[in-house]
């Protein structure tokens, strides 16, 4: 488990990474994306990958309980790349707030993975 536990946080980090980039191209666009051609898949594709992660993370919260990681950021971290996997596509929504969004998701999901390696090296 832990091990996809580690493969799916490693995905994760990779679509918020993404993330940047896309919110970068839409602002230099400044035109509203195609909803179903663009936003979607994107949006689904990330949504499948959190919604297996959140699952076994909050499973393996409660189980291996590692230190500072608590069930409570698991679901916001979820939440938020669910939500930027969307506004990022649009030049309305501030750049800022897309960068916030990333700032934290990449916090919980590095402190998810650093601890991932902990438990798996003991």
């Amino acid at each position: 488990m832990e091990k996809q536990l580690k493969a799916l946080t490693e995905k994760l980090l990779d679509y918020n990474k993404q993330l940047l980039y896309i919110s970068q191209q839409a602002q230099k666009r400044q035109k509203e994306p195609d909803f179903f051609a663009e936003v979607k898949p994107f949006a689904d594709q990330v949504k499948r990958v959190v919604d297996e992660w959140k699952q076994m993370a909050l499973l393996w919260v409660k189980k291996a309980r590692p230190r500072h990681i608590y069930e409570i950021q698991i679901e916001t971290a979820g939440d938020n790349i669910e939500k930027a996997a969307v506004e990022a596509f649009y030049p309305s929504v501030p750049p800022r707030r897309i960068k916030q969004f990333c700032r934290s998701i990449e916090y919980t999901l590095l402190l998810v993975q650093e601890r991932l390696e902990e438990s798996m090296k003991q």
